[in-house]
């Protein structure tokens, strides 16, 4: 009793196992070609991503910086309370001043009427 196949019998079966062996690596082709594709896509989603990121981080550093320069000028050129006081005030000085000597030249003038 002998377990060995014809000749015949081997070479169809090589030649099967060669046509699976084909098919399987051709399968694993395309799933390895489909992985990096996925794999490349990926890449240029976050190379996106990042493109935008810094774009938006620039737009961010020049709003911040405009309303810096905002912010020094309104502290620059603001009045304080304290100013706002004091020349509150001086304003209510003059006027009485003014007041005072309006005052004083009706009454010369009044004084000045009267004797003649």
């Amino acid at each position: 009793m002998t377990d060995q196949q014809p000749p015949g019998d081997l070479h169809l079966a090589l030649a099967k196992l060669s046509e699976i062996t084909a098919v399987g690596l051709a399968e694993i082709k395309g799933q390895v070609a489909l992985l990096l594709q996925r794999a490349d896509h990926s890449d240029w989603k976050v190379e996106e991503l990042s493109r935008r990121v810094e774009a938006d981080r620039a737009s961010a550093a020049a709003a911040t910086e405009a309303l810096e320069k905002r912010v020094d000028a309104v502290e620059r050129d603001g009045v304080t309370r304290p100013q706002l006081a004091e020349s509150r005030r001086q304003i209510i000085g003059v006027v009485s001043v003014i007041v005072a000597v309006i005052s004083v030249i009706v009454a010369v003038v009044g004084i000045a009427i009267a004797r003649g």
